[in-house]
């Protein structure tokens, strides 16, 4: 496995960053009225969740409720992988090939990873976090949706955005309660990594996702077989920002994501397939890139959320809520009486050449940030609110 590490140092010059940013400017935009009606919420949540950023404890009585709903005989008997501090496998030779594991050879196993031809998969990452409004100014001006893969303990931490995101009519995806390497988690703690962040936008958005995306690209035929239980599709992606590398998570120049945008849109004329791209929500500067970024591939992609892209309309439990698709579908609630139709999945750009749900495809291996990581990003928290 190539694993992105972070040095001792890099990462105490990223907490010192995060801890003496200055905070984000206040959003003035007005926001649009929801597309999507939400459930009444007071600010508290009623629920009983895990510890922000812990790996979710599997000894209550509404962990053993969920796995008594899965099927475990369907899931395959593969080993919990064990890795380093810095993100390394302990022992990849040990992982057999039957586990289809992304990030030892980029294997992929009904895992949504392109577009059809023609399309972009707009999508970012570990949100909500304070800088997450800013987007959302930004995808509101546009008239632009996205596939937003949030992570629990974000979702209370900064529930208003969610909240906001929801009524939007983005498609809200689950990214694990900690943002743990999937894998190296247990079948009993992966399922309440899931679950509880599933449960937390129930609670604030009445919607129950579908979608996910393994930290770090961090997945095997173990995990799949879980999430299929659940039935949740996995979503991964073809092409790579590295935007997270951007201080303060490391030195990536902001000149050097643009470049990787201007060279894939330059190379989109030969271009087999569309794409699903990784993109985060996760600072000033991964925000400051978005921005910069979208309207350039705006016209050159038609882009979109990824349920849209790959024309499911139903990427929440609730059928009754439809998301705008690349085929025509609008986005709307049906209450048999009434239907509310919002608006369409496809921005401004190139026209499209459906070419049904890509499936197959590979990138560079994700497991991008470390265990330390993500304890500093717990110090953050309190510190200065970056929340990884």
């Amino acid at each position: 496995m190539l694993a992105k590490q972070l040095s001792l140092a890099s990462i105490m010059v990223a907490l010192a960053s995060a801890a003496t940013a200055p905070a984000p400017t206040p959003s003035s935009t007005p926001i649009p009225a929801p597309l999507i009606p939400l459930p009444p919420f007071n600010g508290t949540f009623a629920g009983s969740y895990p510890p922000t950023f812990a790996i979710a404890a599997t000894s209550s009585p509404q962990v053993a409720k969920w796995m008594s709903e899965l099927n475990l005989t369907a899931v395959p008997d593969i080993p919990v992988v064990k890795v380093t501090s810095g993100g390394t496998i302990v022992s990849p030779n040990s992982i057999p090939a039957s586990a289809c594991d992304w990030s030892v050879d980029n294997c992929i196993n009904k895992d949504i990873t392109t577009c059809p031809v023609g399309v972009w998969g707009l999508s970012y990452d570990d949100g909500p976090t304070e800088f997450s409004p800013q987007l959302y100014d930004f995808l509101d001006k546009t008239n632009q949706k996205a596939t937003l893969f949030y992570i629990g303990s974000n979702v209370l931490t900064n529930w208003q955005s969610a909240r906001r995101a929801c009524g939007a009519g983005h498609q809200i995806a689950v990214h694990t309660w900690s943002h743990h390497y999937s894998t190296s988690l247990t079948n009993e703690q992966f399922v309440a990594e899931v679950k509880y962040t599933e449960m937390a936008i129930k609670e604030l958005c009445g919607v129950t996702p579908t979608y996910f995306r393994p930290p770090y690209g961090d997945i095997d035929n173990r995990i799949r077989g879980l999430l299929t239980q659940m039935g949740y599709t996995s979503v991964i992606w073809d092409l790579d920002t590295n935007d997270w590398e951007m201080a303060p998570g490391g030195k990536l120049s902001m000149q050097s994501v643009n470049s990787a945008f201007d060279a894939w849109i330059a190379k989109a004329p030969q271009d087999t397939t569309g794409h699903v791209c990784l993109e985060h929500e996760l600072y000033q500067n991964t925000v400051n890139a978005a921005i910069t970024n979208l309207p350039k591939l705006q016209k050159t992609w038609k882009t979109m959320p990824v349920a849209a892209c790959v024309n499911d309309p139903h990427p929440y439990r609730e059928k009754n809520i439809t998301l705008a698709t690349l085929n025509g579908a609008k986005t709307g609630v049906n209450n048999a009486s009434n239907t509310t139709v919002g608006n369409s999945a496809v921005s401004p750009g190139a026209s499209a050449t459906p070419t049904g749900t890509a499936k197959t495809g590979g990138s560079t291996p994700a497991r991008a940030l470390t265990s330390v990581t993500v304890a500093v990003a717990a110090a953050v928290i309190c510190a200065g609110q970056m929340l990884l």
